[in-house]
C-alpha cells in the first residue's frame, strides 16, 4: 500500500491518501486536479489555482491495508495544516464501499430512488425504440446537403449555418 502526502508550501497544509501501488497512485494524483465545483474540497480547490505550489511525496509498506494513511489521518485531521475533513479511510477498491454496485461514498440507494430512476429510465428518451428513431431523423438531416450561396461549399444545414454565421466562409465579408 502506498501512503501519500501533498504538501502545499505556500500555506504548509497538506492532504493525507493512499492508494494500493504506484499506478493508482499517479492515477488518485490526477484525479485530484478533475473535481470542480461545489463537489471540492479546498485541497482541489487550492491545487487546481496552483498545481505547483504542492509537494507530493508517498512512501510504500508491504501491507494490503490503509492503517498507516489511518494513523496519520486519526493524528492529523481537524488540525488547522491538514486538508481532510474525514478520518475515513474507505477508498476505490475497499470491500465495504458500495463503487463496486457502482455508487461512490458507499452510499445505497433506498428503494423509493431505484424505483424513481427504473421511472426516469422508462421516459420516452430513454427507450430503445424512441432513440433509434431520432438517430434516423439526425441521419436524414445531416444526409441533406446545401451549398453555401457565397463560396459554394456543400454541407449539412447546421453546419452551413455554423459556417455562415461565425465568419467561417472565407468569401462572405
Amino acid at each position: 500500500m502506498i501512503t501519500y502526502t501533498a504538501t502545499n508550501t505556500k500555506t504548509g497544509k497538506f492532504y493525507i491518501g493512499s492508494s494500493k501501488d504506484y499506478c493508482n497512485y499517479m492515477n488518485r494524483r490526477g484525479n485530484h486536479h478533475t473535481r470542480k465545483g461545489k463537489g471540492a474540497g479546498q485541497f482541489q480547490l487550492d491545487l487546481q489555482a496552483d498545481p505547483l505550489a504542492f509537494k507530493w511525496e508517498w512512501s510504500e509498506d508491504d501491507t494490503e491495508t490503509r492503517d498507516t494513511e489511518a494513523a496519520l489521518l486519526a493524528l492529523y485531521v481537524g488540525t488547522p495544516w491538514c486538508y481532510n475533513i474525514s478520518k475515513s479511510v474507505i477508498g476505490i477498491g475497499d470491500p465495504n464501499l458500495c463503487r463496486v454496485n457502482g455508487l461512490k461514498n458507499g452510499y445505497t440507494h433506498s428503494e423509493d430512488t431505484k424505483a424513481k430512476i427504473g421511472a426516469k429510465a422508462m421516459v420516452n428518451d430513454a427507450r430503445p425504440e424512441v432513440k433509434q428513431a431520432q438517430s434516423e431523423a439526425a441521419v436524414r438531416t445531416n444526409s441533406k446537403r446545401v451549398t453555401c450561396p457565397h463560396c459554394g461549399l456543400t454541407t449539412n444545414p447546421g453546419n452551413l449555418a455554423q459556417h455562415i454565421k461565425y465568419g467561417r466562409c472565407k468569401a462572405q465579408g
